[in-house]
């Protein structure tokens, strides 16, 4: 899988891995420059009304879903995943970097210079070991995609790029979050994965009305051979 750099993270937890925060070392997928192309409405979602205070009922996590029916998950590199190309848009201004301190092949997205974790980008992919079914799989995926407390939640079960998929958003008193995760089966190699983009930005610079924050949301493209 590659990750083109078409123009502009911090932490995200993956249903399989956790990794840490980003560091400034230069990214190691190869990349090329062209200009962010304008971009409409971002991918349509529903509302979904507030997590209950006691959430005994709530779905099941992905990752505690995927472990009970014996699916396991390897991380891998962005640029190490045969068949598998995966594309998000980098805004003018904002620079790639890689996790510094684990071998996890995760990408990262920020401004230049910043000095806080917002706005960033989070970028990885899970290579999944385990007969499943995606279509019911990806149900699970937005159980545990945001922080508990984030209100205004919205999410979208909708296939993209012709995959299963799940997305969900929503806002704390401080950031939006916006999680997508895809599972793409590679015909060329039979293998699975999971490829997750993540978007964490103060609340005062939502995504919609954002044009570098909505570049990537939109931009952010899967493709198999």
């Amino acid at each position: 899988m590659r990750l083109r750099r078409t123009l502009g993270v911090a932490v995200t937890a993956l249903a399989l891995a956790g990794c840490s925060a980003a560091g400034q070392d230069a990214a190691s997928s190869s990349t090329s420059s062209s200009p962010v192309a304008t971009t409409s409405d971002t991918p349509a979602m529903t509302s979904v009304p507030p997590a209950p205070a006691a959430p005994a009922d709530r779905p099941q996590g992905f990752r505690d879903y995927l472990a009970s029916i014996d699916v396991t998950g390897s991380p891998v590199h962005l640029d190490q995943a045969p068949g598998l190309t995966v594309t998000v848009p980098v805004p003018e201004g904002w620079a790639q970097t890689n996790d510094p301190l684990f071998s996890t092949g995760v990408e990262f997205i920020q401004p230049v210079g910043q000095s806080g974790n917002t706005p960033s980008v989070t970028l990885m992919a899970v290579e999944l070991t385990g007969p499943f079914d995606p279509k019911d799989a990806i149900r699970h995926a937005n159980a545990d995609a945001l922080p508990p407390a984030a209100t205004d939640v919205t999410e979208s079960y909708d296939d993209y790029d012709g995959f299963p998929s799940a997305a969900a958003q929503g806002v704390t008193a401080s950031t939006q979050h916006y999680n997508r995760i895809v599972l793409a089966d590679v015909p060329s190699t039979g293998k699975r994965y999971l490829v997750q983009l993540t978007v964490t930005t103060p609340a005062d610079q939502l995504i919609a009305a954002n044009p570098p924050l909505k570049s990537v949301v939109t931009g952010f493209k899967v493709a198999v051979s």
